[in-house]
């Protein structure tokens, strides 16, 4: 067998070697972070209602989507709920301590008397430990601006709340409330799936730039 032939067939198994594959990117421990998505409501309580929409579903919707996105990220992603089930407040705050998640993320959307209101806007809990108040903040205004750049809805800014899920977590955690399907022009919007996707996707980028 000549010298020729022996380098190649020496280089060939050195390629098939798991011990010389490349290496993985830099950043893939970091997109093993996992992130719990909450779609809110479910089951009989439906939250907000105007013709054909419900807001339990289109919270689920958009929470479902918003896992596909981040799972083509590589992030790790926790549903608390994957259907139309209804799950109590703190059934969803034990879901996200229990598995020491990232970030909390809980999906709404508004509705109101008036079909003039209408936007995005983002809460955070702004009493308890100082650093997660922070970094709450920080990841309703990133995942806003996402989402407002993708959207193009108004932006009714990020907002303290006091709710049960942003309260009890104890990681970084956000409700968004993805626009008013009491508004003519955002019903309509809402009914499109591909406005849904871009929303999604947006989400998704702001909690992977969040997290960066």
């Amino acid at each position: 067998m000549n010298k020729c032939l022996l380098l190649f067939i020496s280089l060939a198994i050195a390629y098939l070697n798991p011990i010389f594959a490349a290496p993985p990117p830099a950043h893939s421990t970091q997109k093993k972070q996992l992130i719990v998505i909450d779609g809110g409501h479910g089951g009989d309580d439906i939250g907000a209602k105007v013709k054909n929409l419900q807001e339990k579903n289109l919270a689920l919707q958009l929470a479902l989507l918003v896992k596909q996105a981040l799972h083509a990220k590589g992030y790790r992603v926790i549903l608390t709920r994957s259907r139309d089930v209804f799950l109590p407040l703190p059934k969803r705050v034990a879901i996200a301590n229990e598995t020491k998640s990232k970030v909390f993320v809980s999906i709404h959307f508004n509705a109101f008397k008036s079909p003039q209101p209408s936007g995005i806007e983002i809460y955070y809990y702004n009493k308890g430990a100082k650093e997660r108040q922070a970094a709450s903040k920080k990841l309703a205004d990133i995942v806003l601006a996402r989402m407002i750049a993708t959207t193009g809805a108004n932006n009714r800014g990020v907002k303290t709340g006091n709710f049960h899920v942003i309260r009890e977590t104890l990681m970084p955690a956000i409700l968004i409330e993805g626009g008013f399907i009491t508004n003519p022009r955002e019903h309509a919007s809402l009914s499109d799936t591909s406005y849904i996707e871009k929303m999604a996707r947006a989400i998704a980028e702001g909690i992977e730039q969040y997290l960066k």
